[in-house]
């Protein structure tokens, strides 16, 4: 299918710049566009069904406090006690002996 579309020409000129970077040619403009307009895009039916997944109705709203009642529990410990330990760990290493 052809399709013309009306673009901004500096826009345009810095998105061939960049398929020419990344591609060594022109050739694949159609399939950068594409790729942008699918990446783009969201499939509402595709969202319902994550939120299936982890169990949660998208028709029905649900309260902030039914959003931290259903949140998973966290495993292990908090991200900041492990990068202090390595942070600890690192400037250990860095002393003399």
């Amino acid at each position: 299918m052809k399709v013309s579309l009306y673009l901004d020409e500096s826009l345009w000129l810095r998105f061939k710049e960049a398929v020419l970077k990344k591609h060594g040619t022109l050739r694949k403009l159609s399939s950068e566009v594409e790729s942008l307009l699918q990446t783009s895009m969201v499939d509402d039916e595709s969202v319902e069904q994550a939120f299936k997944k982890i169990g949660t109705d998208v028709k029905t709203p649900c309260s902030p406090e039914e959003v931290r009642q259903n949140r998973p529990k966290l495993r292990g410990p908090p991200s900041e006690a492990l990068i202090r330990k390595m942070r600890r760990r690192r400037s250990d290493e860095d002393l003399p002996r």
